[in-house]
């Protein structure tokens, strides 16, 4: 328990508000890092509305939807075998996460 206690609180200290979801979106993402994932995968895997995805890939990203400042934890890009498509992966911030994420484990 102390553990993810630890974890949570290090997602606090990036964002106090940071909600569930967006926590278990970052976390999807980094699970396949170093390859990006579909932001339709991370819909199915999280339970998510595809809307919901979206939200927070943005709040992640460098820009939240209001146009704020993101986290600059993931970003996105067209899938170039199919331009419909987006790919989700961590930038090097997210990537220092992750690490520390799993030093704490």
């Amino acid at each position: 328990m102390r553990n993810l206690v630890a974890c949570l609180e290090l997602f606090r200290q990036l964002d106090p508000e940071m909600q569930a979801q967006t926590m278990v979106t970052y976390l999807l993402v980094a699970e396949t890092d170093p390859e990006p994932i579909l932001m339709t995968e991370l819909g199915k895997r999280s339970g998510l509305a595809q809307s919901s995805v979206s939200r927070n890939v943005a709040a992640l990203g460098a820009w939240s939807r209001h146009r704020r400042p993101g986290l600059k934890l993931v970003e996105a890009h067209e899938d170039l075998m199919d331009r419909r498509q987006k790919l989700v992966s961590l930038t090097a911030s997210g990537r220092r996460l992750k690490e520390t994420l799993e030093n704490l484990t």
